[in-house]
């Protein structure tokens, strides 16, 4: 598989009635709710300090994508690379959790919106709150930077602090 490289912004959010109101008036198309369970996985320590290495089952309608990213912060955003497996998700988690050992488990309900090929995220995480995400694909033809520049300066106004990291450190601090 491929790896792919997104740009995000990630934040809380106290409030998504004006963030649905400008994602409208910017042409983003709602896409659909989903009920997501993400199980986060250890992995073994490396050097770079720069960036988190992640390994992640997600299960939605009984069906499982394995994840392995390695994300980081660059210039006021955050840049994951990322390769994406669909999978079994019961024999799957069987293995991982005996492989690896669980580190955390993110519970939470997306509301999916897109443009172009930007996703936006409004999630309702379990025992964190409301956090807003913006993913922009950095694929030719498409200036992702330039993109999250945009999409921040339109949303900004409607966000709480960023998050630098992923749901796992969220779920994992408060548990």
């Amino acid at each position: 598989m491929d790896a792919q490289l997104n740009r995000e912004i990630k934040a809380y959010c106290p409030d998504f009635a004006p963030v649905r109101r400008t994602l409208r008036e910017v042409g983003a198309t709602f896409v659909e709710v989903k009920e997501q369970v993400d199980y986060y996985y250890h992995l073994p320590l490396q050097g770079d300090a720069a960036g988190t290495r992640r390994l992640k089952l997600r299960v939605e309608h009984q069906q499982g994508q394995v994840i392995y990213y390695y994300d980081r912060q660059e210039n006021g955003a955050r840049t994951s690379n990322f390769q994406l497996w669909e999978v079994n998700a019961a024999p799957v988690q069987e293995m991982l959790d005996a492989a690896l050992g669980r580190r955390a488990v993110v519970r939470k309900r997306r509301e999916l919106w897109r443009k172009g090929n930007v996703v936006f995220n409004l999630d309702l995480v379990a025992d964190v709150g409301q956090v807003f995400e913006v993913e922009a694909p950095a694929v030719a033809g498409h200036d992702a930077d330039a993109a999250v520049a945009e999409y921040r300066r339109l949303f900004n106004p409607y966000l709480g602090q960023d998050i630098p990291g992923s749901n796992e450190d969220l779920v994992a601090a408060i548990s």
